[in-house]
C-alpha cells in the first residue's frame, strides 16, 4: 500500500515537472507524456480501490471479489431469456426476444472497446441532453471504410448510425460499450470488462437499465446474433467504492451456454466464422447494387435482393437462428439457406443497408388483418435524406400468404404471371409512413384487372408498435424510442417511375 502511494505521488509530481519544461523540449518527449493523464486516472481508481478494500476489513466490503455480488433481476444472466416467446402465428415472431430499451439524445463518435478508466469518467462528464428524439441526434455515428476496387463508382464507404445507441443514457451507453467489447474480443483476454456507475446495481432502475442496454447492442448489432439467441450470456457482479464518490464498480463478463467448445485452435470462435459467413453473404448481394443511385435507389435493390434469396420458415423454432440476420443471409439452425421468420428479415435488411451506408432500424410491434387478429411482427424504418420510412420486407414476400381459392382461380394465376402487377404487390410494405402501416388498406393500383374480371390479392392490415406502457410485460423498451415515419417522396412508384 505505501509502495502504491509512493508511485502515485512520483508520477503526479513528474508530470507537472514535464509541464514547466521548454516547449521544444516537451515537444520531443511529447508522445511518452500523453499517456501521463492516463496512467494518473488508473492509479487513482487502484489507489481508491486499496483504499476501499483496506476500509472492508471494518466495514464488511474488504475483498471485491469476495463481497461481490449479482445484480438484482436483470444482471446475472441475459435478459431476453426469461421472456421469449414464440410466435404463435406464422407472420409473429419478436425481433430478438425482449429488447427494451430507452431514450437519450446524446450521440459520440460510436460504441467503443476502450475499458480504461478515463475513458469512463469523460462519458460520465459529458451527456448532452439536448438533441432531437425523433431523428436520432445531430451528428453520425460513423464508420469508414476503405474504397475497395479503389475506383469510387459502384462502392461504398459505411455511415453508420447506431441509432438505439444515441438514444440511451450515458450510464447504459458504457455498459452497451463493455458488452461490445466483450463481444468482439470474445474467447481473448481480457475475459471482463468493468465501468463505474452511480447507479446502485441492486436496484430495479438498474435492472431496467441492464436490459435496455443490452437490447439496444442486439438491436444496433445484427452481427452479434449468437448473443440474441442466447449461444452466450453476459454475467454482471460490482462493489461499491465508498472513498470513490460512493460509486460502484460493475464487473462484466461473457461466457459461451451453447454446449460446445467455442474457441477454435487458432484463437477464433465458432461465432466468428459464423459472422464472417454472415459477412460474405452480404457482400455477395452488396456486388450486385448499383451504388450510382441515390440511398433511396439503392435501399430498394436490397429490399429486391434480400426478397429473392430469403424465404419464410414458419416452422422454425423459438431459438432458431430464423429469428436472426444470420439465417435470413446463410442458413437458420437446420441448415435451410435464407430460412427466416419475421424478426430475420427486419435484421438482415438492417445488416445489408447498414453496410450501405443507410440508417436503418428494427421495430417490433403486432401485426394482422385487424386490431382483434394481430401476432408479434418485427419490420424496418429507414432513414432517406431527413425523413424516415417504414418497410416490412417479410410482408413483402408474399409467396407465403398466397392462397388462391376455388372461385376465380384463374383469374388468380392469371395475375400471377403478370410481373407489372406481382412487382407492385411486392412492394406494397416499402417505403410506408407511420399512419399508413397503422391502417393499410388497398386502394385501386392494387387491384388486378383483365377481360376475366378483377382480382386483388391483398387485404386490409395494420402494424401496430410496441407503446411504453407495455414495457414490463413485452420487455421491449426501444420500440417507443423509435421515430414516427412521416416520409412520402421516395416511394415505389417515384422510384421505378410508375407514377
Amino acid at each position: 500500500m505505501k509502495k502504491l502511494i509512493r508511485v502515485f505521488i512520483i508520477v503526479f509530481c513528474l508530470f507537472f515537472v514535464l509541464q514547466a519544461l521548454p516547449g521544444s523540449f516537451l515537444h520531443i518527449i511529447r508522445r511518452y507524456t500523453l499517456k501521463i493523464p492516463e496512467y494518473i486516472s488508473e492509479g487513482t481508481l487502484q489507489l481508491a480501490e486499496s483504499i476501499d478494500q483496506l476500509l472492508g476489513e471494518d466495514s464488511g466490503d474488504s475483498d471485491p471479489d469476495a463481497d461481490s455480488q449479482p445484480s438484482s433481476d436483470a444482471a446475472q444472466d441475459q435478459p431476453s431469456d426469461a421472456d421469449k416467446e414464440k410466435a404463435s402465428d406464422d407472420q409473429a415472431e419478436d425481433p430478438s426476444g425482449d429488447s427494451p430499451l430507452e431514450e437519450t439524445d446524446e450521440s459520440r463518435t460510436g460504441p467503443t472497446e476502450d475499458s480504461s478508466q478515463q475513458a469512463e469518467d469523460s462519458a460520465e462528464s459529458a451527456d448532452p441532453e439536448s438533441g432531437d428524439a425523433e431523428s436520432g441526434s445531430s451528428e453520425q455515428i460513423r464508420e469508414s471504410e476503405e474504397d475497395q476496387d479503389g475506383s469510387g463508382e459502384n462502392s461504398r464507404q459505411p455511415d453508420i448510425t447506431y441509432y438505439y445507441y444515441t438514444k440511451i443514457s450515458k450510464e447504459e451507453r458504457l455498459l452497451y460499450d463493455a458488452m461490445l467489447s466483450l463481444a468482439q474480443n470474445f474467447g481473448a483476454d481480457p475475459a471482463s470488462e468493468s465501468r463505474l456507475l452511480d447507479t446502485n446495481p441492486s436496484s430495479d432502475e438498474f435492472a431496467e437499465s441492464y436490459t435496455r442496454a443490452y437490447n439496444a447492442l442486439v438491436r444496433d448489432h445484427p452481427e452479434l446474433f449468437w448473443i440474441a439467441q442466447s449461444k452466450a450470456q453476459y454475467e454482471c457482479k460490482y462493489y461499491l467504492l465508498p472513498s470513490f464518490g460512493g460509486k460502484f464498480k460493475v464487473i462484466l463478463s461473457l461466457s459461451d451456454t451453447s454446449g460446445q467448445e467455442p474457441v477454435n485452435e487458432d484463437g477464433t470462435t465458432i461465432y466468428q466464422e459464423e459472422e464472417a459467413r454472415m459477412e460474405a453473404a452480404a457482400d455477395s448481394l452488396l456486388d450486385q447494387v448499383d451504388f450510382t443511385q441515390s440511398d433511396a435507389g439503392i435501399a430498394l435493390q436490397l429490399h429486391d435482393l434480400l426478397i429473392n434469396s430469403a424465404w419464410y420458415n414458419r416452422d422454425a423454432g423459438e431459438y432458431d437462428y430464423a429469428h436472426t440476420a444470420y439465417g435470413a443471409l446463410v442458413e437458420d439452425s437446420t441448415g435451410n439457406p435464407g430460412g427466416a421468420l419475421c424478426d430475420g428479415y427486419a435484421l438482415a435488411y438492417e445488416y445489408l443497408l447498414q453496410k450501405a451506408g443507410i440508417t436503418c432500424i428494427v421495430v417490433s410491434g403486432y401485426a394482422g388483418a385487424s386490431e382483434g387478429e394481430t401476432e408479434k411482427h418485427a419490420w424496418n424504418l429507414v432513414r432517406l435524406d431527413d425523413d424516415w420510412y417504414e418497410v416490412d420486407a417479410t410482408w413483402d414476400d408474399l409467396d407465403f400468404l398466397l392462397s388462391p381459392t376455388e372461385d376465380g382461380y384463374d383469374l388468380f394465376l392469371e395475375a400471377l404471371s403478370d410481373e407489372d402487377y406481382m412487382s407492385r404487390i411486392r412492394h406494397y410494405m416499402f417505403n410506408r409512413t407511420t399512419e399508413e402501416m397503422r391502417s393499410f388498406t388497398p386502394g385501386d393500383e392494387f387491384t388486378y384487372v383483365s377481360h376475366k374480371g378483377w382480382v386483388t390479392l391483398l387485404r386490409p392490415s395494420v402494424h401496430i408498435r410496441s407503446t411504453a406502457d407495455e414495457s414490463e410485460i413485452s420487455r421491449d423498451y426501444v420500440t417507443p424510442l423509435a421515430p414516427d415515419a412521416e416520409g412520402t417522396w421516395y416511394t415505389w412508384d417515384m422510384l421505378t417511375g410508375h407514377e
